[in-house]
């Protein structure tokens, strides 16, 4: 990732010349004042003088030379251990971290960055920027940017597809490196992986809306329920009036069935009223997820045919119970299932998986059901779980928002991905079976 710390061996850091020179120069000392007194009276006075002062001169110059090496050791080790911290703070930070200079040249990345961008620190230390991301890559436009244009991102979510094709939304931002005289230097690139915060936003967001319309759904279900019992009786009543006098006209007739099947109709979406906004009140037990997926399919075989719809089904060998109510789980993927129906008008294929995975240390079992039918737009992708909202002419918009409701009463979690004109998948996530009934039934 950076530069490794430097390793020093063994008396490495001891200074030998300077050693050998104030050894030579005390060994030369040494012999002149062990030599003949003979030596020292042959001597001029003069001379004499300038031994002394050479003497003396060559000890402060080594006793400098030493001084300046401890200093020299003390600023080099001061300056590692800076150099340390900063490697150790890259290295912790979550935030992903790449510099670039102004040749595009990649001279650092930690290991969030490794992460975020699924590319190892030996691919991208130093190498240029542009043989390391494809013309079109989000990061190397936004270097691009950075580096020619002096154009700078600030906390920008881009979708981003790493080498695993694995598709994310990673938050980008851009600032300008400068080196001590002030000119620029390179570009400093943040990336930070907020796909599962986005979601987790939403999610919040959908449940926020939820709490809100539960008591106003309660409400609204509970004052229509009697006018509309009101009007449905009234309206038998009022038929057997007319038929007492006599045969009804095929217009009265037909006048009757329309408000007939409209009261029907108004019962149903009154039901869901109430399913959505009734507390949850868990059965739960151990659930066969594999026979609660046999059961549906048959159920619906009959009118999947009706529609031209291929429906079928794959479930792994080793999928686990989970633990919830079987009807209210039933319903909301009889809930999804009949959504799937509604995308293909003119026939296609459904087919109902379910498999298990582990995401941070928890088992799951996941059941998707996916369509071949006319897809979802994308700008509607985020809204599909508010009570209401529908993309078909004549829905309720309930039937995802009560399924997001009984998932969320169980613990677990639902999903949409959509491609318009290719289909769409649907993702239920359940908690494995746990061990206690009480564990589910706390979080209704």
């Amino acid at each position: 990732m950076f530069r490794p710390i430097p390793e020093a061996a063994l008396f490495r850091r001891a200074p030998f010349r300077l050693i050998a020179s104030i050894m030579l120069v005390s060994a030369v000392g040494i012999i002149i004042l062990l030599g003949s007194l003979d030596f020292f009276a042959a001597l001029f006075r003069r001379d004499l003088i300038v031994l002394a002062l050479f003497l003396a001169l060559s000890s402060a110059v080594s006793i400098a030379a030493v001084i300046s090496f401890l200093h020299n050791a003390s600023t080099k080790r001061t300056l590692e251990e800076v150099k340390g911290l900063a490697r150790n703070i890259l290295q912790s930070i979550p935030t992903g971290i790449l510099t670039v200079n102004r040749s595009g040249i990649i001279t650092a990345v930690n290991p969030t960055a490794e992460a975020v961008l699924k590319r190892s620190a030996t691919d991208l230390l130093g190498n240029s920027y542009e043989s390391v991301f494809a013309a079109g890559e989000i990061i190397r436009e936004a270097l691009d940017e950075a580096l020619k244009t002096h154009t700078h991102m600030n906390q920008k979510d881009l979708p981003y597809a790493g080498l695993d094709g694995r598709p994310q939304t990673i938050r980008v931002s851009t600032v300008e490196l400068r080196g001590d005289d002030g000119r620029p230097s390179g570009v400093l690139l943040q990336a930070q992986d907020v796909t599962d915060w986005l979601a987790l936003e939403q999610r919040v967001r959908v449940a926020e809306k939820l709490a809100a319309l539960h008591t106003l759904s309660a409400g609204v279900a509970h004052e229509l329920r009697n006018p509309l019992s009101a009007m449905d009786l009234n309206l038998h009543l009022l038929q057997e009036e007319l038929e007492d006098q006599g045969p009804l006209t095929s217009r009265t007739a037909h006048y009757v069935q329309v408000l007939e099947a409209e009261c029907r109709r108004l019962s149903t979406i009154l039901d869901n009223f109430m399913k959505f906004a009734r507390p949850a009140s868990l059965d739960a037990h151990e659930m066969d997820v594999h026979g609660v997926i046999e059961h549906i399919v048959a159920l619906m075989q009959l009118e999947a045919q009706e529609h031209k719809i291929h429906l079928e089904y794959t479930i792994d060998n080793d999928v686990p119970p989970v633990l919830g109510d079987e009807t209210q789980i039933s319903q909301a993927l009889v809930n999804v299932v009949v959504n799937a129906f509604h995308a293909m008008t003119e026939g296609g294929h459904c087919h109902i998986a379910a498999t298990t995975c582990t995401t941070d240390g928890k088992r799951w079992v996941e059941v998707s059901v996916r369509d071949t039918g006319v897809g979802i737009p994308k700008d509607a992708l985020p809204r599909l779980f508010e009570p209401f909202y529908t993309t078909k002419a004549s829905g309720s918009g309930l039937g995802l928002a009560i399924a997001y409701r009984i998932m969320e009463d169980h613990g677990g979690l639902i999903s949409v991905s959509s491609v318009q004109g290719t289909g769409t998948a649907v993702t239920l996530r359940f908690p494995a079976l746990v061990t206690h009934p009480e564990e589910i039934e706390a979080r209704s």
